[in-house]
C-alpha cells in the first residue's frame, strides 16, 4: 500500500498531491475530511493535463476508484476540494 500526500495550493483552491508514476493498474481510496470533490490530472507528456472523467465524484468523504493503466507508464496527480484524511493506492 502506497501513501500520499498533500499541500493545500492557493492557485487551485485544492488540495493537490504531487505527481505520481503508475507502473501498472491501480486501486485508489481517498477519504476525505468532510465531503467534498475529486478531480483527477493525467499528464500525457504532451504538457497538457486532461482530467480523468470519474462518476460521483462530489460532495462525498469517500472514493474507491480502480484505475487501468494502458500505456507501460502513466503520471496522475490528484486534487480534492477538502483536506484529505488519506489518499492511499494499491498495485492490482
Amino acid at each position: 500500500m502506497e501513501y500520499v500526500s498533500t499541500n493545500y495550493n492557493e492557485e487551485e483552491r485544492a488540495w493537490v498531491s504531487p505527481e505520481i508514476t503508475l507502473h501498472h493498474d491501480i486501486y485508489l481510496m481517498i477519504t476525505l475530511k468532510r465531503p467534498g470533490k475529486l478531480v483527477i490530472r493525467q499528464d500525457k507528456g504532451d504538457g497538457k493535463k486532461p482530467c480523468i472523467p470519474i462518476r460521483a465524484h462530489k460532495n462525498m468523504d469517500k472514493f474507491h476508484i480502480r484505475l487501468k493503466v494502458i500505456p507501460e507508464t502513466a503520471k496522475i496527480q490528484i486534487f480534492t476540494s477538502s483536506e484529505p484524511k488519506e489518499i492511499k493506492y494499491a498495485y492490482i
